[in-house]
């Protein structure tokens, strides 16, 4: 009885032995993974960084007004470019502007009447 007691022992000690070298195995295993993966973190903040600081350089208003001036003859907006409604409908339109309805305050009911307002637009 006491060689099978020592035998049963013995198997318990080796099974409780290899499933702590597994356990270890797989710890092992994680923190192997888990460094590798900080190191990758640190690289994409690197990496970040970078492109933080090229955007930056790219869109400095000096850099941007300097290429402004070299490439392109833009200036600000004259009083004379700008066009009233009634002028661009005059200039591009059918010259005909409809009179607008003005909803009544008692209608609650604004989509609707917006939307029948724009069936009522002329079509061209």
């Amino acid at each position: 009885m006491i060689r099978i007691t020592t035998i049963l022992l013995c198997l318990m000690l080796a099974a409780a032995a290899w499933g702590r070298y597994r356990a270890e195995a797989s710890v092992r295993e994680a923190r192997r993974e888990i460094h590798t993966l900080d190191q990758e973190k640190a690289k994409e903040l690197s990496s970040i960084q970078t492109l933080r600081a090229e955007v930056a350089f790219l869109e400095s208003p000096d850099r941007l007004a300097k290429i402004a001036s070299d490439v392109t003859d833009l200036e600000p907006l004259a009083s004379n470019q700008l066009l009233t409604a009634e002028d661009f409908v005059a200039e591009f339109g059918s010259g005909k502007t409809p009179a607008p309805v003005a909803p009544s305050r008692s209608d609650g009911d604004f989509v609707a009447h917006a939307l029948a307002m724009a069936d009522t637009a002329p079509a061209e």
